[in-house]
């Protein structure tokens, strides 16, 4: 026999969908978000087929792109030193207590961006936003190519403390070609 478990993404049940292959597996329980099966080796491709063929069905292109949510939006001239260190009061954050995730809208590049790093593996900018200018560092971004024209940030925003100068820099974690209604 073998046996597996397995997560699910929003809007597709894992649970109801073993119960759709009750008849090729031993064993299997959970709730819509995470579930385990038992199975004979023999039933595995049956198994795969079937799954696959139900999350066709019931899963919309777009729910197969990730997704990240954000806290709040706001303009770039509201994210003073001020703010944020009202932010950094709901540290400490980490696993079970995320940092706020603001969503920036309508930014441009002030300066062109530059690799920054040992491997010059991080970008530095700086955005501007109506007359504000900020900093924005986007650290590990891998191949992932950096915004262009006119763009909408998801950020968060920390304290940069650099020869007793403390000033807001952004951390980027995505960004997006600014969407026009």
């Amino acid at each position: 026999m073998w046996r597996g478990s397995g997560r699910s993404i929003e809007g597709f049940d894992l649970a109801a969908a073993l119960r759709g292959c009750d008849e090729l597996l031993t064993r299997h329980g959970g709730h819509a978000m995470a579930a385990g099966m038992t199975l004979p080796p023999e039933k595995l491709l049956l198994f795969r087929e079937r799954l696959n063929e139900m999350a066709r069905r019931t899963l919309k292109p777009e729910q197969l792109r990730p997704s990240l949510s954000v806290d709040a939006e706001v303009e770039l001239g509201e994210l003073t030193v001020a703010r944020v260190d009202e932010l950094a009061q709901l540290e400490p954050v980490g696993q079970g207590n995320p940092g706020v995730r603001l969503a920036v809208r309508g930014l441009s590049h002030q300066q062109p961006p530059q690799r920054m790093g040992r491997e010059n593996q991080h970008v530095k900018f700086r955005v501007m936003g109506g007359r504000q200018m900020l900093e924005a560092v986007w650290w590990n971004p891998g191949q992932s190519r950096w915004p262009e024209g006119t763009f909408d940030l998801a950020v968060t925003a920390a304290i940069n403390e650099y020869k007793g100068r403390r000033s807001v820099q952004l951390k980027i974690l995505d960004w997006r070609k600014q969407e026009t209604t």
